[in-house]
């Protein structure tokens, strides 16, 4: 069994029982706080992860909070899951996504296999997904950021883009997280976006930036 914690933006009495009902199998913890980006930091648990219930996965992305991404697990329950949005979500680092209409079963199964280092979306999305890796070309998104970036922070740009967090960043690049953040926040200033699902959204869709 594992030990860890399970959070949600969403509090309301379905979610929070489809919390309860899960963790219980599972040995994990369930974190009520409605001050959700101050517990997630201050949890002191090895495995935490993160229940994102989503309407619109395009719309909804815009208003998370990307300090939460720099660490944990984050699983995505959404109304509508088309391929492409289940592509976004891998990119933007999610570990998996499901229907909210799927039955109790799966969303603990999706939990387990995160839990044991896998990802949990579909064989289609996936595909696509390394298949667009393996034949990218830039986007007109991408080439207004390459432009406008000094080369560390194009180094940081392409691997945050592909779905790495603020602390895999760091690791892979041997600097502090610190670091890490200086550079996002320069990217940021100098292109006018103003959080990382819009940058994700003009690197990877050659939206307009301003």
């Amino acid at each position: 069994m594992y030990d860890g914690e399970i959070f949600t933006l969403n509090h309301t009495d379905n979610n929070l029982l489809k919390l309860k009902n899960t963790a219980g199998l599972l040995n994990l913890k369930v974190n009520q706080s409605k001050n959700i980006t101050s517990a997630w930091n201050n949890s002191q648990e090895k495995q935490k992860i993160l229940l994102h219930f989503l309407n619109s996965v395009i719309d909804d992305v815009k208003y998370l909070d990307e300090i939460l991404f720099s660490s944990g697990l984050h699983i995505a329950i959404c109304n509508k899951l088309s391929i492409d949005d289940e592509v976004f979500l891998i990119k933007l680092g999610f570990r998996a996504a499901i229907l909210s209409e799927s039955p109790a079963h799966t969303l603990l199964e999706t939990i387990t296999n995160i839990l044991n280092g896998n990802l949990y979306f579909s064989n289609e999305s996936l595909s696509k997904f390394i298949l667009n890796y393996q034949n990218q070309t830039l986007s007109k998104g991408q080439v207004l950021l390459m432009t406008s970036t000094t080369k560390k922070e194009k180094e940081v740009l392409s691997l945050v883009c592909n779905g790495l967090s603020n602390d895999q960043v760091a690791d892979k690049l041997n600097v502090s997280i610190n670091t890490i953040k200086m550079h996002m926040q320069n990217i940021y200033k100098k292109t006018n976006i103003r959080n990382r699902s819009h940058l994700l959204l003009a690197y990877n869709q050659g939206k307009e930036i301003n």
